[in-house]
């Protein structure tokens, strides 16, 4: 393969030239200083261009590559597409190299000298067995697709253009998981590959979080305390109205024995035993129901395992002990 080297330094040269004899009748220096960075433009093309062509000479076809491609964008000229597509047929990437010598047809047209045309008909069409089509099929719009870490542009219709051999595909975009698959291509082969993207829900990553709501952590049971702490306030209030029991039964006793007491006082302190010794059975009853209440409760937090729960903050709790005709009542919200 021979690679293109005086015609295109001519016509890199001329540019230049032209760009030079331009500049002189100019009197806008902003016209003036558009053709010095057009000549500077030129002149560097003309020099990457032989850095290029020195490269390939030397074996080193990958930097050659480069200095090729980049004359061109600073100069589009048609006869350096023919080293670049050259080169990528020695680099063994066929569909780079047949995309570009085809370019290189169409841009230079009838320039193409004839015998120079039929060289690359030949290599078009040895290249052509060399390729395979790819369709490729996300399920997610505007995802990124790679062949062998190289970013390609996938057409409207999904075709993809690629080098027979063992190709690397990954398809990646901003919130989902990259996915790689590597496929042994068969040159003039028709493919189709799917790609089904997932979010990616790893938060180190950058992908979504999915929240289900707001953690809180796990405090100590507040229904258990509360239960325990009235059940224990009963308990006490048992105690203090059962003492004030007994020692009016003592008072009622005494009464009973000694001379001079009326019958008034002998009934008035029997009522008041009465009555205490009434509060002590209804407190005693209320302590049982609120230490049964507190032990279920005790119970059922202990079982839940203390989970915690995706909710605000603990619901409130509200407990009320009531003094009924019918006894001691314990109503409330838990």
């Amino acid at each position: 393969m021979k690679l293109l080297w005086g015609s295109t330094l001519r016509s890199i040269g001329l540019a230049v030239a032209c760009a030079c004899a331009l500049a002189a009748p100019l009197a806008n220096p902003t016209q003036v200083l558009a053709q010095t960075a057009s000549q500077t433009k030129a002149e560097e093309a003309k020099a990457r261009y032989s850095k290029g062509v020195e490269l390939h000479t030397e074996g080193d076809y990958q930097s050659a590559l480069i200095e090729f491609k980049r004359s061109y964008e600073l100069v589009p000229n048609y006869h350096v597409l023919f080293n670049i597509g050259q080169v990528y047929f020695q680099l063994a990437d066929y569909a780079n190299a047949l995309r570009t010598l085809e370019q290189y047809l169409e841009e230079g047209g009838k320039r193409i000298p004839v015998s120079r045309k039929s060289d690359v008909d030949r290599d078009v069409e040895k290249l052509r067995a060399r390729v395979a089509t790819v369709t490729v099929k996300i399920n997610v719009p505007g995802a990124e697709v790679r062949v062998d870490d190289q970013l390609v542009d996938v057409p409207a219709n999904n075709r993809v253009l690629v080098s027979a051999g063992k190709r690397k595909f990954e398809v990646s975009k901003p919130g989902y998981k990259l996915l790689s698959k590597t496929e042994e291509i068969a040159g003039e082969e028709t493919r189709e590959l799917s790609f089904e993207l997932v979010p990616d829900t790893n938060p180190e990553k950058g992908g979504p979080v999915i929240v289900t709501g707001p953690a809180v952590e796990a405090g100590p049971p507040v229904v258990p305390i509360i239960l325990w702490s009235l059940t224990g306030a009963l308990a006490v209030g048992t105690g203090v109205t059962g003492a004030l029991a007994l020692t009016a039964d003592s008072t009622l006793d005494r009464l009973k024995t000694e001379p001079g007491n009326t019958e008034q006082q002998i009934v008035e302190q029997a009522d008041s035993a009465k009555t205490l010794a009434l509060i002590t059975d209804i407190l005693l009853a209320g302590t049982a129901v609120s230490a049964g209440v507190a032990t279920v409760f005790t119970i059922l937090e202990l079982s839940s395992g203390g989970e915690e729960q995706p909710t605000a903050g603990p619901p409130p709790v509200e407990a009320r002990l009531r003094l009924t005709p019918l006894g001691l009542s314990l109503d409330g919200t838990f």
